[in-house]
């Protein structure tokens, strides 16, 4: 319902920075790395195993029957979606790690994380499983608020008395209002971390990306 009241959402990340590692690029422009490595965080491999052994736990999980068949390009995809998830997930814990501030218990009023697939499925997969991503989510988006003249408009629209106080919801609108805010603030800040710590590599780059062979949507 308050879709049309917020701002368009923003895509998940997609790109990151391009750091040579030496070892050759694919036709995306991903450095060609060791067998063993999914991806590099700050210059760091992360193992492949942990993209392994989460597709083995899909394709022997209640889901296995819809799952694409190995070898095809779509199983390719969900591959790299995978993969993509997990980094957002190490990307997290890389975060938690570099805080020295004291790390809140979740907030009194988490995200709405169901209302996270507007940011992309990559992110909503990311917070719906693992606590650091929701707990990155709630640090990085604290200060987000709703400016009073978008709040008094989106009540005009539904034809409901404005909030006294932006900053704490009283409607269900108004929360949605705000978890909106949240969840894109959060999916800017992944997206700048993505870029700035993460190197994909070739045949793991991001399902979405154009440059992969395997990308269906090309234009």
């Amino acid at each position: 319902m308050t879709a049309a009241l917020a701002r368009p959402a923003i895509s998940g990340p997609g790109h990151s920075a391009a750091h040579d590692h030496g070892h050759g690029h694919g036709h995306s422009g991903a450095p060609i790395a060791p067998d063993d490595v999914m991806a590099y965080l700050n210059g760091r491999p992360i193992p492949r195993t942990l993209l392994d052994e989460r597709l083995a736990a899909l394709r022997s999980g209640d889901a296995a029957c819809v799952l694409p068949k190995p070898g095809s390009r779509e199983a390719r995809q969900l591959t790299r979606w995978v993969a993509q998830v997990i980094i957002t997930e190490q990307l997290c814990h890389d975060e938690l790690s570099r805080r020295t501030d004291v790390i809140p218990e979740p907030a009194a009023r988490p995200l709405d994380v169901s209302a996270a697939i507007a940011v992309g499925s990559i992110t909503a997969a990311a917070l719906a499983g693992s606590e650091p991503v929701r707990r990155v989510a709630a640090l990085v988006s604290a200060g987000v608020a709703i400016p009073r003249e978008q709040l008094e408009y989106a009540a005009d629209v539904l034809g409901v008395p404005a909030p006294a106080d932006p900053d704490v919801p009283v409607d269900r609108w108004h929360a949605e209002l705000l978890d909106s805010a949240r969840l894109e603030a959060f999916a800017r800040w992944l997206n700048r971390a993505m870029h700035e710590r993460v190197q994909l590599v070739h045949g793991l780059e991001h399902p979405g990306d154009s440059n992969q062979p395997d990308n269906l949507h090309r234009h």
